[in-house]
């Protein structure tokens, strides 16, 4: 062994604490990366080998002249196949009283269709009109299984429906109804695939054609898109959705993103944190071996055998690091895939630890290592002999600091708390590279906590201050006053208010947007509309539209737009009185009055909002309500919000991870550079004891040292976490979801606390170490 490779040893040995905090946010950053771009590419494939097995559209439209659409989407250079089938929703009843929404899906009787197949997870296919495929997050929800029977209302009233089989579809991995309305409730919505012939008995009013057309392999997807579009909108369709825009799939690619953007954001910051503290500790090193470097260098080692060797105390740390975070890496990546597609009930799940990505973690480690010691490196190959081995002498001239001059009042301190306040700027490489350290830990710590506190404010948002109805029912005949009374005398209905839901589409002259029309009474109690910041009344005429649409179309207030309602016939043009900004969906709102006028007809409310008396029995309203013989369909508001907190769990459970990482990369980090910050200190502690300072004040000197630097760092580490968090929260903004960041002040300060405790805690091994100096030795040596 040389004597480099000794010396090697034996400084790992010196700073192993220092050295392993080091290597463990290597670890963490490299695992992070591994685990999230893994994930992203592993769910990226589960998805499209889904798509391609299924033969699954890529492009569905729908309404207009269907005849039409096919003929001319045939001709569309780039397109495939082309096929129809019908949709429609209809009230069905589960054990005999449950009612809920079902989502019929037309499938050829006999066979698989050619576009949009099923996988058959038990049972059989379909074999008759009277049996039907569940939808596997149906079946599952209501514990039904092949041989199982429900009911679908029909015309006759409700007739027996068997379940044949339990199915998984591609265009329903996830069963969204729209766009507007990603999260369902389990209870209260539901797909089922059936016959394309029991359409047949279902009043035309309510079924939608649909026109499905696949893409020949290696087309430009763009450029067909684009021209099935015009066609669509040549022949009068209501909607023309690309495969990446079915809900669905655009609700999971939400996802998609967030991990394909976490895996590079978020392991940078790990890293440059790794960096950092790899940085601060080789330039204490090479600081404090000024004298063996110059002894080395007189005795004829070369300069470049000197800056090779401390290049090697970064490159060993990213090696250490990749061994161990990459195939953890990929692990991770593979966990996560596995909890996820679970999570959702993805059956096709591709789940790989791949090589490249385990090449590019090594990359990135081996790359941060160098780069943080590459400068302490070039440092220590430049040091000159003879000015080494003299030991080092400071070249500033000492006095007051800058903050003295600045507050003059300071200049009266205490001798002991100006040594604090000039302690902080006699360094100032120590300084800085302190305060970055402090920056990066508050920034990681702020960014994460943000983006919790920020889901939460959303979900507030949504289902007490924009949706205030605790349930919803949906009729199979228009609310007629008789109804309203009804319904109104269950004991438990508080309030009971009209309400118009109708599908529609919003058009410009050159884009179009298919979402839902809500119409309101003017002074409604049971939907909030907050325009520019303040809760608004709906406008008697005109409409109010998403604030996503006001991009998307190239709205303004006060543009006209064409509102096309094909249910009751309408197609007129109204005026933007205003954008809404509400966290979920993109809905159309127009007041009920205006609709009505619209349509020439009263009967246009065809649902009801309902608040309940506090303290009720939920279910019992369920059952109570349900009976009623109008009522095709009961949504309960707080099962709602119940699923959507059972959806962002999985998301909580991402971001709480990271922000234990993030926690323990922040105490890592604190960690090397105040302990290297103490450590470079021992001499002058000595010197104080030797001068009849005592431990007690010596180690309160340094506290108020460290604490003073941290302070100085929380207040940049503030703003750049809440730069990182509205990143972060923009990630996942889109017509489905708005999401508006908002941290808590109490976050605020909890994060201060826990970057405080951190410094605090992470000084307390280097303050022992320091009350146990040699004071005999130290100033032996200083005086040489």
């Amino acid at each position: 062994m040389s004597i480099l490779d000794r010396k090697l040893r034996r400084d790992l040995r010196a700073r192993r604490s220092q050295f392993i905090a080091v290597i463990v946010t290597i670890v963490l950053g490299i695992a992070l990366f591994g685990g999230s771009y893994d994930a992203y590419l592993n769910l990226t494939a589960s998805y499209d080998q889904m798509f391609v097995t299924l033969n699954t559209a890529d492009m569905t439209i729908s309404g207009g002249d269907t005849e039409a659409i096919v003929a001319a989407a045939r001709e569309v250079d780039g397109v495939e196949d082309v096929s129809t089938r019908s949709v429609a929703e209809v009230p069905v009843r589960i054990d005999g009283h449950h009612k809920m929404l079902g989502r019929l899906v037309g499938l050829p009787g006999d066979a698989q269709p050619s576009i949009d197949q099923v996988t058959l997870l038990s049972g059989t296919y379909l074999s008759g009109t009277d049996s039907v495929l569940l939808e596997q997050h149906m079946a599952t929800h209501f514990k039904l299984k092949p041989g199982s029977v429900i009911e679908v209302l029909g015309p006759q009233g409700w007739v027996n429906a068997r379940v044949a089989g339990v199915a998984a579809s591609a265009e329903y991995l996830w069963p969204a109804p729209s766009r507007q309305q990603i999260f369902p409730s389990f209870d209260d919505f539901g797909i089922l695939f059936v016959d394309q012939d029991v359409f047949a008995g279902i009043p035309s009013a309510m079924v939608r054609r649909e026109v499905l057309v696949t893409y020949v392999s290696g087309a430009d997807t763009a450029t067909v898109d684009q021209a099935l579009k015009d066609v669509a909108l040549a022949h009068g369709a209501a909607d023309a959705t690309p495969l990446a825009d079915l809900p669905s799939n655009a609700a999971l690619s939400e996802d998609l993103s967030g991990f394909q953007e976490m895996s590079l954001m978020f392991p940078l910051l790990f890293l440059a944190a790794a960096g950092m503290a790899t940085y601060v500790l080789l330039t204490r090193l090479v600081l404090s071996q000024r004298g063996q470097i110059g002894l080395l260098v007189a005795n004829g080692f070369h300069k470049r055998t000197i800056f090779g060797h401390y290049l090697r105390f970064g490159l060993l740390a990213g090696a250490i690091g990749a061994a161990i975070g990459a195939p953890l890496g990929g692990l991770l990546g593979r966990e996560i895939t596995k909890l996820y597609t679970a999570a959702i009930s993805i059956p096709i799940m591709v789940a790989t630890v791949r090589a490249s990505t385990v090449a590019i973690g090594v990359i990135f480690a081996l790359v941060v290592g160098a780069l943080s010691a590459l400068a302490p490196a070039m440092r220590a190959a430049k040091i000159a002999p003879a000015q080494a081995m003299r030991g080092l002498i400071p070249a500033g001239k000492g006095g007051a600091t800058w903050i003295e001059r600045l507050v003059p009042p300071l200049r009266r301190l205490p001798a002991r708390w100006k040594v604090v306040l000039r302690g902080i700027g006699r360094n100032r490489n120590r300084t800085i590279s302190t305060v970055v350290g402090v920056v990066l830990a508050v920034t990681l710590i702020l960014t994460f906590w943000g983006m919790i506190d920020s889901t939460q404010v959303m979900l507030d948002r949504q289902f007490n201050q924009v949706n205030r109805q605790d349930a919803q029912l949906y009729l199979t005949t228009p609310v007629t006053p008789d109804v309203l009374a009804r319904v109104k005398a269950v004991d438990g209905v508080a309030h009971a208010e009209p309400v118009a839901d109708v599908s529609a589409t919003i058009r410009t002259a050159s884009e179009q947007y298919h979402t839902e029309l809500l119409a309101f009474d003017p002074t409604t109690k049971l939907h909030g509309f907050v325009v520019g910041g303040k809760d608004v009344d709906l406008p008697s005429d005109g409409v109010f539209l998403g604030s996503s649409l006001k991009s998307q179309l190239d709205l303004h207030v006060g543009d006209e737009v064409t509102v096309e309602v094909p249910d009751l016939g309408i197609n007129v043009t109204e005026t933007v009185a205003g954008f809404v900004r509400e966290p979920l969906g993109t809905y159309a709102y127009i007041a009920e009055p205006r609709l009505a006028e619209l349509a020439g007809t009263s009967d246009v409310a065809n649902t009801l909002y309902l608040t309940f008396d506090p303290g009720v029995d939920r279910e019992a309203m369920r059952d109570q309500l349900s009976e009623l013989p109008s009522v095709a369909a009961f949504i309960d508001s707080q099962a709602l919000k119940s699923m959507v907190d059972q959806f962002m769990g999985l998301f909580y459970a991402f971001v709480g991870i990271m922000l234990a990482l993030g926690g323990v990369m922040a105490f890592a980090l604190i960690y090397n550079t105040i302990s290297a910050n103490v450590a470079e200190r021992a001499s002058e502690v000595a010197m104080m004891r030797a001068g009849g300072v005592a431990r007690r004040t010596i180690s309160r000197l340094l506290t108020a040292e460290n604490v003073l630097l941290t302070l100085i760092g929380v207040i940049p580490g503030l703003i750049f976490g809440y730069a990182f968090a509205y990143y972060g929260v923009a990630m996942y903004s889109s017509d489905m979801f708005k999401w508006d960041l908002y941290i808590r002040p109490t976050t605020y300060v909890f994060t201060v606390l826990v970057i405080l405790m951190a410094a605090l805690l992470s000084q307390r091994p280097v303050l022992r170490a320091v009350q146990r100096i040699d004071v005999a030795t130290v100033v032996r040596e200083r005086s040489l």
